[in-house]
């Protein structure tokens, strides 16, 4: 899989609002080469990323990279994947958790309509980013069981959209794997939190042990 410089910087890696620093337990640890990352996220979850040849990190600090293309390096990616860690006796074991859906949590708000259209906000906002106000404009799907809506954000990170009451319970699915159903008369204002981690995963990736001493902590300026 290969995905250009912008990609990785802005979900995966280098941007350094991606983990609240009012969280100790929230960080990104790396190997000696720099080619293999661990994003700790809270409740004991964690997103793990490693690369062949070179990985964003280690091409930025090789001085002897000429920096600047216009396109941008490309990075390979060896395995990618998301699941619970455990910490014991200095080490730290990834046992990774083949992902449903990329969809953490849910939060809705209703307020009363007493028109016969029920209006719809749904948003999408990072797991592991979840104070940023931008959001994610990833190209998200939004379809209903009957056909009645079918939506594709682009690079916008929600969507609106009416219905009738009497197509209730409207029943959509996120993503094509995240099941959605609107029951209530009432408007909903829908917020989808997304982990970034488990939009990809490796086919048969194995646990993962490490040892303290060979990660080093990336900090955050």
């Amino acid at each position: 899989m290969k995905l250009k410089t912008i990609l990785i910087l802005t979900i995966l890696l280098i941007s350094k609002n991606i983990y609240s620093q009012e969280n100790n337990r929230e960080k990104t640890l790396f190997t000696s080469d720099s080619l293999s990352f661990i994003h700790l996220l809270p409740n004991q979850k964690f997103g793990f990323i490693s690369y062949k040849g070179d990985s964003p990190l280690s091409y930025y600090n090789d001085k002897n990279q000429i920096k600047g293309h216009i396109d941008g390096p490309y990075f390979t990616i060896n395995e990618f994947g998301s699941g619970e860690y455990l910490i014991e006796n200095k080490k730290i074991q990834l046992n990774f958790i083949k992902p449903k859906h990329s969809i953490d949590s849910i939060s809705i708000k209703e307020t009363e309509n007493l028109t016969d259209s029920i209006k719809v906000k749904i948003s999408f906002k990072s797991y592991v980013n979840s104070k940023n106000d931008d959001g994610i404009g990833i190209g998200s799907t939004i379809k209903s069981k009957d056909s009645l809506i079918n939506i594709n954000t682009m690079f916008e990170s929600f969507t609106s959209f009416t219905f009738k009451k009497s197509k209730l319970p409207l029943k959509l699915i996120i993503n094509e794997k995240y099941n959605l159903e609107i029951e209530s008369e009432k408007s909903q204002d829908i917020t989808l939190f997304v982990n970034d981690f488990k939009k990809f995963t490796t086919d048969n990736i194995e646990n993962k042990l490490f040892e303290f001493k060979t990660l080093t902590e990336q900090k955050n300026e």
